[in-house]
Parts: C-alpha cells; sequence; structure tokens
C-alpha cells in the first residue's frame, strides 16, 4: 500500500488508486502562494481508481466528464473554522459510505448514469466534507466496499 500525507491528512491508498493534494481554487503547485481567510475551503483531496487529468476542478470537472463504468472519484475538501460546531459539520469523524446514500440527483452536475453522494463531519477540530461520484449508479452496492476502505484509510490530525 502507498501511503501520502500533507497539510495533516494522510492516506493508505487503496491499490489501483491514485491522489491530488490542491488548494481549493488553485493549482497543486499554488499552494504555497495561497493566503486563506476565515471561511474558505482549505485542503481538496483527489482519490480515484482512473487516471486523473491534471487540472480537474475542486469537485472533479474534467474529471466526470471522462468517466467509465467502474470509475470513482473521490474528493475530500476541508472548510475553514467558521464552519466547525455548525449543524452542518456536527457529525464527528470519517463516514461511511452506504449504497443508499447515492442518487443520480446527487452530483453537482448530471451526467446519464453517474451518481453521488456527499457527507459533512468534523475531524481533529476540523471540518471536512467528502463527495464521492461513481461512473455508474447500478454499481454502488459492488464499489460501496471499496470506496469504504479507501476511507478507512484517511488520517487526520
Amino acid at each position: 500500500m502507498t501511503s501520502i500525507a500533507q497539510s495533516g491528512i494522510s492516506i493508505d491508498l487503496v491499490p489501483g488508486w491514485e491522489a491530488r493534494f490542491q488548494r481549493s481554487g488553485a493549482s497543486p503547485d499554488a499552494v504555497s502562494a495561497q493566503s486563506l481567510e476565515v471561511g474558505d475551503q482549505y485542503s481538496v483531496v483527489h482519490l480515484s481508481n482512473f487516471s486523473l487529468p491534471p487540472d480537474s476542478g475542486d469537485y472533479g470537472s474534467g474529471a466526470v466528464e471522462i468517466m467509465r463504468t467502474p470509475d470513482v472519484l473521490v474528493v475530500l475538501t476541508e472548510f475553514g473554522p467558521a464552519s466547525v460546531g455548525t449543524p452542518m459539520f456536527a457529525s464527528q469523524g470519517l463516514p461511511r459510505i452506504a449504497p443508499a446514500d447515492f442518487d443520480p440527483n446527487r452530483l453537482q452536475r448530471v451526467l446519464a448514469g453517474q451518481a453521488g453522494a456527499q457527507k459533512f463531519f468534523t475531524v481533529s477540530g476540523r471540518a471536512f466534507g467528502i463527495y464521492v461520484v461513481l461512473g455508474s449508479y447500478n454499481r454502488r452496492f459492488r464499489t460501496t466496499a471499496m470506496i469504504n476502505e479507501l476511507i478507512r484509510g484517511i488520517v487526520i490530525n
């Protein structure tokens, strides 16, 4: 298993998956140059079982359009300290994803055959959202265990 880490987030990647860290709205190379204010998004991590294009948007634009049936995209997004303690981020700890969490209408942009799920939570005093896109809604029962295995490999300090 490959491990990667940045910004207090470490991930043990499941074989066949890749990851990319970046700051919200910035290219991965612009991280140190970006000034962050309260309420801004901080780290964004893209995890996929397919090759990510170099210029994917925060929520996977550019990547979701090239997804095939077996593909999965997981986006872990950190929100600023103003989000901690709010009702939206009240859930504590990394979430588990269930097949029932997926819906074709839970996508940022609806694409035929795909489905999405999104959950918000707090870990180590930091607020996050996790957004998952499936290349095929019909495969949600097969892919959920793989997604949860990946999530179990995430540690946030």
